[in-house]
């Protein structure tokens, strides 16, 4: 992967003072150790030990690793936000999905293992998981692990170092894949070098300082695929393994021309695992998808999963894992309150609070607030629009912060969430949270936009027509009540606005293909500073800024040449990218990305932090207490540790 020389001086400098001033790696950071001694004992599902006595499947001893990670009492969750109880094993957990969206929320959490693990959302001093030790210099360039010996894919065969040199080949196969995966690639851009130990052992080694690859480890958006992928299963689809003869007759089943398009379908993260092309692939999620129409996704107890309990049950605790198509929004929210999920975080709003609560006890649903991973929708302004027009007057816009700057002053925040959030979320966006319009009209004037049309709208710096085109999708019930709401701001200062609610595809393909000036798009600030998500970037929510991103990463043989300011955020995340994002250090350096954002409206926050509930059955334990968690997704971002307290909901 091609970077941009000017980062790469910046790393190369930051590189050298590291080696100054630390020594060479003595295995600085060593972790071999987990937070529970693993039982003596282990304790079969009933609906595996089933399965043993006809001899379908091993006995628990011979299914889990030598030494299986072991949960109990702060492990998934702080001991501060979740009172852990051991559970049994029985049961099915409903969750819902969209028609529209093919995707469960849900799902895709409960699915996604990370290979280290903190709890909660955090990267800050994380367990070993899917590896059973781990180390790394002092000066973050060389990460070493061992695998869990006896670890096996859920149909059986073992994991090794193997599936680790697979999955690099492919990341480095540009006959499968343009570019090397980018979570693993260094700051500089540069691909880290891989070395097999042996059966178990591995180490891979940067060029450059990479102590945010600590995050990525331990987080459940790039998960155990960052590092995992079943060598032994996408060989059968590798022409380079398997004779092209047979793998044609799959090629012609799955109606592709290529067997490098086949290898793309069937190597997968978690976010695909549970859709039909991702039926029989083999996995370390908890469950495995049996199931996957139009109609309805099915998730069975994965046999060789390699997580207990302290008292020895094989997590995780429910049996099956299932999701019903709906084809509205609306839908979700009534089946959640007639108690037609076990666990439903997405979709619900706190306007429908009431609902769910007068319907407690009548659908056997219960109720907790808490924050998010989320923050409410941003209006995303696309910095890159008509970058190739040398008259553009949005350009000139975007390169004048007064611009942005008056439309967050434009915004009654407080309005905002007293409208459409109850009045439950915080004040704490990134960009100007009080309300100004007189201000807001200064600002405008100055910019160059002081003279109004016949209708009392503002005109260009050129003296014609302007108009502010802001569109979003049917994504969050919240999306479009606030989108009408800052059309009111804006025009109130004079700004022609519109608002535009399209259909998915065609508001991703606007992104995708540079034609969108602003879109309203959530982000996952939430966990931004653990470094578990980057959907800030400028490739991601709301495509702000894509066509910069696309030059940076090909040394400028592609895209637009970043102005400077935006050159100035490459080089702050560069720095970020140096340190472990929850480390002294790695905090600094986040804080100076956050002033970033906040001094350039690349994103204007109409309001801040969220408060969400979630509506899950009041029969299930190990819930996180409420009031007190400040994100969301605990219920499924851990679903293995749920259990069922009555008889009747194990059946």
């Amino acid at each position: 992967m091609i970077f941009h020389k000017k980062i790469m001086r910046i790393l190369f400098l930051y590189s050298l003072s590291f080696l100054l001033v630390m020594p060479a790696y003595a295995g600085d950071i060593f972790v071999n150790k987990q937070k529970y001694s693993v039982p003596k004992h282990f304790i079969e599902s009933p609906m595996l030990a089933k399965r043993v006595a006809i001899g379908e499947i091993p006995s628990i001893k011979n299914r889990i690793p030598k030494e299986p990670f072991v949960v109990g009492p702060g492990v998934l969750n702080s001991k501060k936000y979740l009172d852990w109880k051991p559970g049994k094993h029985g049961g099915t957990i409903r969750v819902p999905i969209i028609a529209s969206d093919v995707r469960s929320h849900e799902i895709a959490l409960a699915m996604g293992m990370s290979i280290l693990r903190s709890p909660d959302q955090s990267s800050k001093d994380p367990l070993p998981a899917i590896v059973s030790e781990y180390g790394i210099s002092e000066d973050y360039t060389e990460f070493t692990f061992k695998i869990r010996e006896g670890l096996k894919w859920s149909d059986g065969m073992p994991v090794t170092t193997e599936d680790v040199r697979m999955t690099f080949e492919l990341y480095g196969d540009k006959r499968i894949y343009p570019t090397f995966y980018f979570r693993a690639v260094a700051p500089d851009g540069s691909v880290p070098k891989l070395t097999i130990q042996d059966k178990y052992r591995f180490k891979l080694k940067f060029n450059v300082p990479y102590g945010f690859f600590l995050a990525n480890l331990a987080s459940w958006i790039p998960d155990y695929t960052l590092l995992f992928r079943p060598a032994h299963f996408i060989k059968q689809f590798h022409a380079d393994y398997t004779d092209l003869e047979q793998i044609k007759p799959i090629l012609k089943k799955n109606e592709l021309d290529r067997w490098e398009k086949l290898v793309q379908l069937k190597d997968m993260q978690h976010w695909e695992l549970y859709q039909p092309h991702g039926l029989g692939v083999p996995t370390l999620a908890p469950w495995v998808f049996v199931k996957s129409d139009g109609s309805e996704q099915v998730g069975v107890r994965n046999p060789y999963y390699w997580k207990v309990d302290i008292e020895g049950n094989q997590l995780p605790y429910v049996d099956k894992l299932t999701a019903n198509f709906v084809n509205e929004l609306s839908m979700v929210v009534l089946k959640a309150a007639a108690g037609d999920y076990d666990v439903c975080t997405s979709f619900c709003q706190l306007r429908d609070l009431p609902l769910f609560i007068e319907n407690k006890e009548r659908s056997g649903i219960d109720v907790i607030l808490h924050g998010s991973i989320n923050n409410p929708p941003l209006l995303i302004l696309n910095q890159d629009y008509e970058y190739q027009n040398p008259n553009s007057v949005w350009q000139k816009l975007m390169s004048d912060k007064r611009f942005g700057k008056a439309l967050a002053l434009a915004i009654d925040s407080d309005d905002v969430n007293k409208t459409i959030y109850f009045g439950k979320y915080k004040l704490d966006g990134l960009t100007d949270m009080e309300h100004d319009p007189a201000q807001a009209n200064k600002l405008l004037d100055a910019v160059g936009m002081k003279k109004r049309d016949s209708e009392g709208f503002r005109l260009d710096m050129n003296g014609d027509r302007f108009e502010f085109l802001i569109e979003t999708a049917d994504v969050s019930p919240d999306f479009i009540p606030l989108g009408e709401l800052i059309k009111l701001y804006f025009e109130k200062v004079g700004i022609r606005t519109a608002f535009d609610v399209i259909g998915r595809s065609l508001w991703k393909e606007k992104q995708n293909s540079n034609k969108h000036q602003a879109v309203l798009q959530w982000s996952d600030r939430g966990i931004w500073p653990s470094g578990i998500s980057e959907d800030f970037g400028p490739h991601s929510k709301g495509r702000w800024a894509l066509q910069s991103n696309i030059w940076m990463k090909t040394g400028g043989t592609k895209g637009r040449k970043p102005p400077p300011y935006m050159m100035e955020y490459f080089d702050v995340v560069a720095k970020w990218k140096l340190y472990p994002p929850q480390s002294p250090k790695g905090e600094e350096a986040y804080k100076n990305l956050m002033d970033w954002f906040g001094r350039n409206y690349t994103g204007i926050w109409a309001t801040g932090s969220m408060t969400v509930p979630t509506v899950f059955n009041a029969d299930l334990g190990n819930i996180v207490k409420t009031d007190i968690y400040p994100w969301d997704r605990a219920l499924d971002y851990g679903m293995e540790q749920l259990y069922y307290k009555s008889e009747k909901n194990r059946r």
